[in-house]
This record gives structure tokens, C-alpha cells and sequence, in this order.
């Protein structure tokens, strides 16, 4: 099993300080997260999560607080019935973004190939994303094109092939969909960590695997296009 990190030619070129406040950006050297021994603190971490965590906290989220595109589900789990008629709770991309300081952060779920993402509503169990994750991409600029797909004006890293590190995709043994509550719903405690300016669950999935701070230490240079994680069973 592995993963793909992909990080762009410009991944390392936001090490500066932004806004009043004078937040701290990421070094490229310290790819998606260094470990800093003398914080356990999460957001005052090195590296490009906890500095998305800093930053997309506080940003300003009017332009795009979250929404799916893609081609929606034709046989979800939950049965939304009256609830999704009120809007689309499916697809196979979630996306967000939120600008602060000139900075307009983002990220892109993709779903797996022959998966798609699902938002339960109010439908039981409430207010739970589901679905198996192939991707993330986080960039800046969000955009959409002429098919309503998401996309960044400049991508700053990949995480492909999530689909292979035993992710559960909110979905338990029996093929329900695992509440929300019970903390062990892998695709809503990611996706809706990010939504919510909190990369730690995606970081956690991706240590759990076998990626320690020291590989993406490694690998996390503004000059590496493509780099394979190969991860533990």
C-alpha cells in the first residue's frame, strides 16, 4: 500500500508571516508536518497542516464555507428523503476555502474512483460525511469549471491514494454509516476537521500508516514534484 504526495513548484515560496497578527506560513523543507519537540500542540507544529490550521481558522470562509460537485450519489446509504430536497449532499469532490491576509487558502476531497462523498443532513445518523477519500489537494484560488469541478488556480500539494491506507469510509463491518459521535468515522473526522480548520485527523490517518515527521522532513522540499510514501500494512 502507498501514498502519493505530490508538492508543487511553489509549495515552499509562503515561509513569511501573514495578517496583523503576523500568523506564521510554512517552510517547504518541512513538507506536510515536522514534529517540534518543545510544543504538543497541534497548530504550533512545522509544516504545511499545522500552518493550514492556523491559517484556515480564522479565514474569512463567505467565499466558499464547503459544498460538493461532481456527480452525486445514485444510491447512498442514508436515505435523505424530504432533507435532500433542500440542496446536493453528495458528490465526488467537498471543497472549501477562506482567504485571509491576500492568502486564499483551500482543499479538494476527491472521492475514490467508483466512490462518492455523502453528507446525511438531518437524515439518522445526522450531519455525518461518508464515503471512501482517493485525494486531497490543497491549494490557492478556488475555482470551478464549466462542469461545476473544483480546481486551484495554483495547487501547493497532493495527497493521492488515500484509498489504500485502510481508511474505513465512514462505513462500518455491517455497511451502515457510522455516526458521527462515535469519533470513529474516519471520512467525517477529516473532512470535517478540514472544513472546520483542523488538519489533525488527516495528519493522524497518515502517521497511523507509517508516515512519521522525520519522512516528510525527507521529502518535504519545494523542489520535489512527486514522492512516494510507502507505507506499513
Amino acid at each position: 500500500m502507498s501514498v502519493t504526495v505530490t508538492y508543487s513548484a511553489t509549495f515552499g515560496n509562503y515561509s513569511g508571516t501573514y495578517g496583523p497578527d503576523g500568523i506564521n506560513g510554512w517552510n517547504g523543507t518541512d513538507g506536510l508536518f515536522t514534529d517540534d519537540s518543545t510544543t504538543t500542540v497541534f497548530s504550533e507544529e512545522n509544516g504545511f497542516l499545522p500552518a493550514f490550521n492556523r491559517l484556515f481558522q480564522i479565514a474569512d470562509h463567505s467565499g466558499n464555507p464547503g459544498a460538493f460537485a461532481g456527480d452525486e450519489d445514485p444510491d447512498p446509504i442514508v436515505d435523505l428523503g424530504f432533507w435532500g430536497s433542500l440542496g446536493t449532499f453528495s458528490g465526488t469532490q467537498y471543497a472549501s476555502s477562506g482567504e485571509y491576509a491576500g492568502l486564499d487558502l483551500g482543499f479538494i476531497v476527491e472521492a475514490a474512483d467508483g466512490s462518492y462523498l455523502n453528507y446525511t443532513f438531518f437524515a439518522s445518523p445526522s450531519h455525518t460525511i461518508y464515503g471512501e477519500i482517493g485525494s486531497i489537494t490543497f491549494g490557492l484560488g478556488l475555482q470551478q469549471d464549466s462542469n461545476g469541478l473544483y480546481y486551484f488556480d495554483e495547487e501547493l500539494v497532493t495527497i493521492d491514494d488515500l484509498d489504500t491506507i485502510g481508511l474505513n469510509g465512514g462505513v462500518d463491518g455491517n455497511g451502515d454509516v457510522i455516526d458521527r459521535t462515535t469519533g470513529l468515522n474516519d471520512t467525517h473526522n477529516i473532512v470535517n476537521g478540514l472544513k472546520d480548520g483542523d488538519a489533525s485527523a488527516l495528519w493522524a490517518a497518515l502517521d497511523a500508516a507509517g508516515v512519521s515527521s522525520s519522512t516528510a522532513e525527507v521529502l518535504g522540499v519545494s523542489e520535489t514534484t512527486e514522492a512516494e510514501l510507502e507505507l506499513a500494512a
